[in-house]
């Protein structure tokens, strides 16, 4: 009897799309964020919080293929996107 994993595994081909998107977003718009006025630990947070929950979304919409329907998807992101807030608040401020 198989039975799938809950958790989702992610493919190499996503994993390393993820961290390049990550990577690019952090070398550009982070500099670009402080130009107009941004403090660095608050373009950090926002930048990053926005990014990883755009680029799990994506990896799993796209190259992985795990979420069906606009309803799934936007649960996805938003879910994503507080539990990102939460997350990168922890690790920029604390």
């Amino acid at each position: 009897m198989n039975t799938s994993p809950k958790l989702h595994f992610f493919s190499y081909k996503g994993a390393f799309l993820f961290f390049s998107f990550v990577l690019i977003f952090n070398l550009l718009f982070t500099p670009l964020l402080q130009i107009i006025g941004v403090d660095k630990y608050m373009a950090l947070y926002i930048g990053n919080t926005f990014v990883i929950s755009v680029g799990l979304t994506a990896v799993l919409v796209f190259i992985e293929g795990k979420c069906k329907g606009i309803k799934q998807i936007l649960t996805l992101f938003f879910s994503l996107l507080i539990f990102c807030a939460m997350v990168c608040y922890l690790i920029v401020y604390r």
